[in-house]
């Protein structure tokens, strides 16, 4: 991980990043936007991109590429990967979960499903009690329509989800026996953070939310369960209803603060907690565009901030991000892998889709790595240079022969993240280069 000291200048940090002869654009900050902000990048993007120049490169992620790396048309593969869901969503947990790691590799648009990743933890619900995987599918696609769009649109939805109230036993709400479970969550973990709210409130949103119900997989709401009654949230007072609850969390700076430095953790660092100084820019922006996601991800991934030696490889990749980056940078797409095979391998990485530990989610960091999870890793990636059916490690290298083989695998994958006595050690034939590199602690970092 990179040692440099994160600057807590709020003026330097989110002014957008200019290249200049002493800091140039070039293939490490290429890779690093789209590892942070998509998945490792095939080395034509790489290419692409640094000709390119930050501005488009980062509109491309923003708005999606117009192909995906099968040559399909976006709309083309929105099609095709629809039809993938409807069969996951009806097949088993496994299933769910290649459909999804299947859209991931062969997507266009890297970025929403980054960020679908990302609401996924942090509305982190598990199948292992909603027992549904119909019910996951249809958040799983809730969570993709707004995962670049508003805030206060994904949260109220989520607010009606039926595999979200069952993981949070909120089905049945009654007005004489109303659940806090949901009320607390919805406080602590999805928009304000711990200490900024009290138990009375948490109590007086819990009435609020009473009314709801699940009933054969849909939302309902039954007006005689509802309690309608005046309440006290966060100093409001009203008869309000769930969604008045979504408002009131809105309207607090807690919200905007607590979701900006989840975006910070994710993009940023989660080693370097950012100084409340740091953050304000970026809350207030998040907050004056009415929860528009886009503001704060446009405003991190433009910053000199992002792209400073400080936020570089201080990150270690999730399981997920490990796996599905290491398929779209080796270009393993005709035949792709098997994404149920995958599937197993991000488990036993640590990371199982749709299936997080716990209401918090994962734990991010250093929790990845342990002897088992690194095992895992090396069994993934021994098992995708051993299968020359899929990837020839030596035609990839040959189609760029600008670059000779030793030198290729390192840009590719690490670019400046070996000291010049390892990468002077690099060696072999085209497939043991590769297997080194991918095995190399440097690339386990994002």
């Amino acid at each position: 991980m990179s040692t440099a000291p994160l600057s807590n200048n709020p003026q330097w940090a989110w002014t957008p990043f200019a290249p200049g002869p002493n800091d140039p654009w070039d293939q490490a900050k290429v890779a690093h936007l789209h590892r942070r902000a998509g998945f490792a990048p095939p080395w034509s993007v790489i290419e692409r991109d640094r000709n390119d120049g930050p501005d488009a490169s980062i509109a491309r992620l923003l708005n999606g590429e117009a192909l995906n790396p099968r040559g399909l048309t976006a709309s083309e593969f929105e099609a095709q990967a629809e039809e993938i869901d409807r069969l996951g969503a009806s097949g088993t947990l496994v299933q769910l979960q290649a459909a999804w790691l299947s859209r991931m590799i062969l997507t266009p648009h890297t970025l929403r499903e980054r960020m679908t990743l990302f609401w996924h933890d942090h509305f982190a619900t598990s199948n292992a009690k909603v027992k549904n995987v119909a019910l996951m599918a249809r958040q799983n696609a809730l969570l993709r329509c707004h995962a670049l769009g508003d805030f206060k649109a994904m949260l109220t939805a989520l607010s009606h989800d039926p595999a979200l109230l069952i993981w949070l036993d909120a089905t049945s709400n009654h007005k004489a026996h109303p659940n806090e479970n949901y009320a607390r969550e919805v406080m602590e973990l999805f928009t304000l953070g711990r200490g900024r709210y009290t138990e009375p409130d948490v109590q007086e949103a819990a009435r609020a939310l009473t009314g709801g119900f699940v009933r054969e997989g849909r939302f309902v709401e039954v007006a005689a369960q509802h309690d309608d009654d005046p309440k006290t949230i966060l100093g409001q007072t009203g008869r309000f209803g769930g969604d008045d609850l979504t408002r009131i969390l809105l309207e607090q700076p807690a919200c905007a603060e607590f979701l900006s430095g989840k975006l910070f953790a994710h993009l940023v660092s989660d080693v370097d907690a950012p100084t409340p100084e740091l953050l304000a820019p970026l809350a207030i922006a998040f907050r004056e565009s009415g929860y528009d996601v886009r503001v704060p991800l446009e405003m991190i991934l433009r910053s000199n901030l992002f792209f400073s030696p400080a936020a570089r490889r201080r990150k270690i990749k999730g399981p997920v991000e490990f796996a599905v980056g290491t398929v779209r940078a080796l270009e393993v797409m005709r035949p792709t892998v098997s994404a149920e095979a995958l599937a197993e391998s991000c488990r036993r990485m640590g990371q199982s889709l749709y299936a997080p530990p716990s209401v918090a989610g994962w734990d991010d960091g250093p929790a990845w790595i342990n002897t088992a999870t690194s095992l895992a890793r090396t069994n993934v990636i021994l098992g995708l240079t051993a299968d020359s059916k899929r990837f020839d490690a030596k035609a990839l290298a040959g189609r760029f022969p600008e670059v000779n083989v030793s030198e290729f695998y390192v840009e590719l994958l690490v670019q400046d993240a070996f000291e010049d006595s390892v990468r002077r050690k690099v060696a072999g034939s085209a497939r043991e280069v590769a297997t080194l590199v991918l095995t190399s602690p440097e690339y386990q970092l994002a």
